[in-house]
């Protein structure tokens, strides 16, 4: 069984941050598949790649609308 074995129970998100109702999904290449199952908080390092990439995307749009 995946996910919450209790869903009348609400899961307590990590940290401060709020999180959205629904998750986010995506298919990958095996070869992404495979590392990113093989971490050990692989949830945690989606949600700081994500981040990265966005931060990332902003600091560009941000430095090519200055022109």
């Amino acid at each position: 069984m995946r996910g919450n074995p209790n869903p009348s129970q609400k899961l307590t998100p990590k940290g401060d941050t709020a999180m959205a109702v629904s998750p986010l999904a995506v298919r990958v290449p095996i070869y992404i598949d495979e590392y990113v199952r093989s971490l050990p908080d692989r949830t945690e390092w989606l949600r700081n790649a994500i981040a990265r990439q966005m931060e990332e995307d902003l600091a560009a749009k941000k430095s090519e609308s200055a022109y």
